[in-house]
């Protein structure tokens, strides 16, 4: 049992930690979308996150004949996104409104720092872990689609969660540096 928990813990702070940045941006463009094709733009998010995660397993379990110590080097690309997170904090991102595809596209485009956290994840992790894993993901997933649409109806939420991000995310990512040198038994 400890190492399911285990699995839920790691699969919850790799998900959260890397897509907490997109719950404001979502929810920013749903609001800038009209109801009637935010089901669409919602969908559209869930399907770049899961072309994300089938890339960090594809690459995962490609790469078994790696030994899992040399995943350690993929925490200098969170410590790499924290130093560029903490830099602009103060900048001010801009909504823009997109349809359905360009949010999938855009998900996935800027999903390089879920790849780079989830890949060791999946490397270190046997068939059980993973579906634990997966499954955190997808509670996490549901849990994000949902807080994004409710955020969209609220100008001040969604600011206020905006600010938290960008002064969380050097934070976050330095977190996710943490776990993958945890996962890759380096720490």
């Amino acid at each position: 049992m400890p190492s399911v928990a285990a699995a839920l813990v790691a699969g919850s702070l790799a998900f959260v930690g890397a897509t907490a940045d997109d719950l404001s941006a979502l929810s920013a463009q749903l609001a800038l979308t009209e109801p009637a094709r935010r089901r669409r733009v919602r969908r559209a998010q869930a399907v770049g996150v899961a072309v994300l995660a089938a890339l960090a397993v594809v690459l995962g379990e490609t790469l078994r004949a790696v030994p899992l110590a040399w995943f350690a080097l993929l925490a200098l690309f969170p410590l790499a996104f924290a130093v560029r997170a903490w830099s602009t904090r103060h900048h001010e991102r801009t909504a823009r409104r997109r349809g359905a595809l360009a949010t999938a596209l855009v998900t996935v485009s800027a999903g390089g720092d879920a790849v780079a956290v989830w890949t060791p994840l999946v490397r270190g992790s046997d068939a059980a872990r993973l579906v634990v894993v997966a499954a955190a993901f997808l509670v996490w997933e549901l849990i994000g689609l949902g807080a994004a649409t409710g955020l969209a109806r609220r100008d001040r939420a969604r600011r206020w969660v905006g600010v938290a991000t960008a002064r969380g995310r050097p934070i976050l990512y330095v977190a996710l540096a943490v776990l993958i040198l945890v996962e890759c038994h380096t720490l």
